[in-house]
């Protein structure tokens, strides 16, 4: 998921979660969440649900 080439969320989606870390910093750190959780919270930005910065 990309906005362009330097910002990046690298997403790994498995069965009942979804890993997500920042491709500048591919070490072992990353978040996780659950499928259905993520699965709103992609629903939510692409539907402007949410306000950021």
């Amino acid at each position: 998921m990309c906005g362009n080439e330097t910002e990046c969320v690298e997403v790994a989606v498995g069965e009942d979660r979804v890993l997500a870390r920042d491709s500048k910093r591919p070490g072992p750190s990353h978040l996780c969440f659950a499928a259905a959780a993520w699965t709103e919270f992609v629903h939510a930005v692409m539907q402007g649900e949410l306000e950021g910065p």
